[in-house]
């Protein structure tokens, strides 16, 4: 024990134990620690009962936060995310000096991708001791979980010295209280990073410079609209009444074409006044989606000379209207839109300084055309080796040779076993075009290419806006968590309903009450351990570094 205080972390003890720290900190007695062990096992075996126990507990004891961590921990194991974020959000407003609701704050934001709030939460140095000066001991589960977050940051923002120092740190709480941890996923995790670190290094030469494109000018007034119908797609998300879909679909069809390319020339030219001036909010903010999808279902040949100019905005833009939506669904609206405009396609995947996603995005919009309609393959196969031509002469034209495009495309192609172009493929390789992080190396992709697909990797098409909202509902994160029906209306929970839990918290005598809105972040799941070349658990049928693994890059 001497040795993990003394060598480990100068400045404090750690014990095994954590009644007294527990008593010290929080007053917790031994009846408590009694009913947090039994709610504790409740929690491991995510017993419904115990949302009502907890509360209970939460109103007798407001001044112990280990209730209040428990529910949230249930909630997150019952799958209802956004309740656990609630929860922790409302933990770390009425004990901001819990640990353990520093480090959730933490975890939250470094599986969102948003690595800047970490130092914000934990303190710019991200040690334990700089957040908690006074404190002259932690429990080792405390430090233990500390170090692990600090570790995942480190990782996430690519600062491998760091994550080393904080790695050495858990090997030896490992070693000093026999925690049987599996150190190996944390050393792979790490030598991941330096072998990530050294491809960049080798690749930062094929990154595009993403220049965004000016099309509007910037400004605070809305657009004013020839049909006044337009303004409901400004005041409901997509929980939105049928009824006024088709309403709107019967409109003039050039005054409605006109209508909606201007509102997402106003997500453009109101940028400001709907990041900064308001608060993200759905039912007024999913104008953007109902503008792509009833454009989508109208075809009109000029949408797409719009959608184009909606993708060469900049990062922020982009991130805010776009986000995973780019990745995930976009392609079916582009799909729409341009799946007979190829010519249209390859000028916009050539173009200099355009978006590395961006551009994946076109690639999967071809892709889905050969998946979709096969009679179509051999024009597909053309516009491919028409783009991979193009790349290899222009290969020292650094405003277009992203060599992370170039993986993505060839993923894609393996996707449609294009066998037809294995000699292009093999020169993309043979120029170091290639990121092989995403797609492996030439021998690998080979293979794939020539073996039998594991699954279908063909998309849904939908027919029209109804049904595209009745699959987005079902595997979009907020309306799957919202508890609402198909026109908006709260549908309640009785165990795990908003209003019953700030009730609950509404009841606690606490100078800092859970009164107002908070906004809330889903709490990270916790995500299988696989290794690179194990099956991805998403069940695409692509090895994780082809799949998830570069989920990040996203």
């Amino acid at each position: 024990m001497a040795e993990i205080e003394n060598i480990l972390i100068s400045g404090y003890n750690i014990t095994g134990s954590p009644s007294e720290i527990n008593h010290q900190l929080y007053g917790v007695t031994p009846e408590i620690q009694e009913k947090l062990t039994e709610m504790y096992v409740k929690v491991q075996k995510k017993k419904n009962s115990a949302v009502k126990e907890l509360n209970d507990l939460i109103k007798k004891y407001p001044s112990i936060p280990q209730f209040k961590d428990l529910l949230s921990i249930l909630y997150e194991k019952q799958g209802n995310h956004f309740m656990a974020a609630e929860i922790n959000r409302r933990l770390d407003s009425m004990h901001p000096d819990y640990l353990y609701g520093k480090i959730n704050l933490a975890n939250t934001a470094i599986a969102n991708d948003e690595y800047e709030k970490v130092p914000e939460i934990l303190g710019e140095t991200i040690e334990l001791k700089a957040m908690y000066p006074e404190r002259e001991e932690f429990h080792s589960a405390e430090v233990l979980a500390f170090y692990e977050t600090a570790f995942h940051y480190f990782i996430g923002i690519e600062n491998a010295k760091e994550a080393k120092a904080r790695l050495d740190i858990i090997q030896k709480l490992d070693t000093g209280f026999n925690l049987e941890l599996n150190i190996f996923e944390f050393s792979r995790e790490f030598e991941f990073l330096n072998h990530m670190q050294h491809e960049k290094e080798e690749m930062d030469s094929f990154n595009v410079e993403h220049i965004p494109v000016k099309v509007i000018e910037e400004t605070t007034e809305a657009p004013v609209f020839e049909n006044e119908l337009i303004i409901e797609l400004y005041h409901n998300d997509l929980c939105i009444d049928p009824t006024i879909i088709h309403q709107i679909l019967l409109l003039p069809h050039e005054s409605l074409v006109s209508d909606l390319h201007k509102m997402l020339y106003d997500s453009i030219a109101r940028f400001k006044v709907f990041t900064q001036d308001m608060k993200w909010n759905p039912e007024t903010h999913e104008f953007f989606t109902h503008a792509l999808s009833l454009l989508a279902d109208l075809k009109d040949d000029r949408s797409l000379d719009v959608i184009f100019d909606i993708l060469r905005q900049d990062n922020d833009y982009i991130q805010t209207w776009l986000n995973d939506y780019l990745n995930d669904d976009l392609w079916e609206i582009v799909y729409q839109l341009g799946s007979d405009k190829l010519d249209k396609l390859r000028s916009f995947v050539l173009e200099p300084n355009r978006y590395l996603y961006s551009r994946t995005l076109i690639s999967s919009v071809v892709q889905q055309i050969a998946l979709n309609e096969p009679q179509r393959r051999a024009e597909v196969i053309e516009w491919y080796k028409s783009v991979i031509d193009e790349i290899i002469d222009r290969k020292e034209d650094k405003t277009i040779i992203d060599s992370k495009w170039i993986g993505f495309m060839v993923s894609d192609l393996i996707g449609i076993q294009a066998i037809e172009l294995t000699s292009q493929i093999t020169e993309l390789y043979n120029q170091g075009l290639v990121f092989k992080e995403i797609v492996g190396n030439l021998s690998d992709c080979m293979i794939e290419i020539e073996d039998e697909p594991i699954i279908n990797r063909m998309k849904p098409l939908f027919e029209n806006t109804i049904d595209r909202y009745d699959y987005y509902r079902d595997i979009w994160h907020y309306y799957r968590t919202s508890n609402r029906d198909i026109f908006g209306n709260k549908i309640v929970d009785e165990e795990s309903s908003y209003q019953e839990v700030k009730e609950t918290y509404d009841d606690v005598d606490n100078e800092s009450s859970y009164e107002g809105v908070i906004e809330t972040t889903p709490l990270p799941v916790e995500k299988p351990k696989v290794g690179r070349n194990d099956p991805c658990p998403c069940g695409s049928g692509k090895k994780y570094k082809k799949c998830c693994l570069n989920s990040v890059e996203h």
